[in-house]
């Protein structure tokens, strides 16, 4: 092999690797972000979660009186409301097909029914 050939791929190598060290710096920093989204200002528990999808926003509110809330965005009309209880951590959402799955801070997920925001067993 010519001393070109190793040079190239020298200068390959390190360029792969630089990519490879950026990659990481921006995902490390993603997840930094995140972490200080999900705690507010001063401590204390973020307030809510919501995920759009085809047409309908599904809202979690932690709090006294926690809920998930479906709205049509098109017209702002709740189309259902599901009470979780007292929470002071922030739910996680996660829209399927058919089900909306709940995760409140180390506990099993809840699934509800998409339509309904009737709990699924």
């Amino acid at each position: 092999m010519s001393e070109e050939a190793k040079s190239g791929k020298r200068v390959v190598g390190v360029l792969l690797g630089l990519v490879l060290i950026a990659a990481l710096i921006a995902w490390l920093a993603a997840m930094q972000l995140e972490k200080r989204r999900s705690v507010p200002p001063g401590g204390g528990s973020a307030e809510g979660a919501a995920v759009l999808s085809e047409g309908i926003l599904y809202e979690a509110q932690a709090g006294d009186s926690a809920v998930v809330v479906a709205k049509d965005v098109g017209s702002g009309k709740e189309l259902w409301r599901a009470e979780l209880g007292s929470l002071t951590a922030m739910p996680v959402l996660v829209v399927h097909e058919k089900l909306i799955e709940v995760q409140i801070a180390g506990t099993p997920w809840m699934t509800l029914d998409r339509a309904t925001g009737e709990p699924v067993e």
